[in-house]
């Protein structure tokens, strides 16, 4: 049985590590708050990406801050992580419309004898398993748009 693929965005994690150590008390706790952001890039296998491990590696707030500005700006490209748990998550969203607009457009109960008709479905909700800053990421990349009431709906329809 393997583990379910991770669901979780790096550069969240690190922006909320950067917020915590904005207001951490004494150097035993920004200490372990740095342990805790080397045990993310570990985790991720992102220590060769030396614009990203360096500022962690040295301590430095204001590097990590100016990494995470450029994942904001889009003047730097995204941690591998974060575009595979993208990937998914889209595709887990495509899938989920799909079977809604088949669902919608089954013969079930509709006159065998017509053609059937097509879905008028346009948004879902977003899959569960992903929590709401993917979608807000999608969002902002242009892939998804907000069609208010917690609905999304492809950018491209």
């Amino acid at each position: 049985m393997t583990d379910a693929p991770e669901n979780w965005l790096l550069t969240h994690r690190l922006r909320d590590l950067a917020t915590r150590l904005d207001t951490a008390g004494d150097d035993a706790e920004r200490e372990r708050l740095w342990q805790e952001a080397d045990r993310l890039l570990q985790e991720v296998d992102a220590e060769e990406d030396a614009d990203l491990a360096l500022p962690i590696w040295e301590r430095e707030l204001a590097g990590l801050r100016a990494r995470l500005e450029a994942w904001d700006t889009g003047r730097a490209p995204l941690p591998e992580w974060d575009k595979a748990v993208l990937r998914r998550a889209f595709k887990a969203y495509k899938k989920r419309l799909k079977l809604m607009r088949l669902d919608d457009e089954s013969t079930a109960g509709v006159n065998p004898l017509s053609a059937g008709r097509e879905s008028s479905i346009l948004g879902i909700r977003p899959p569960e398993q992903y929590p709401p800053e993917i979608w807000a990421v999608l969002v902002a990349q242009g892939k998804l748009r907000d069609a208010g009431d917690g609905l999304l709906e492809l950018a491209t329809t």
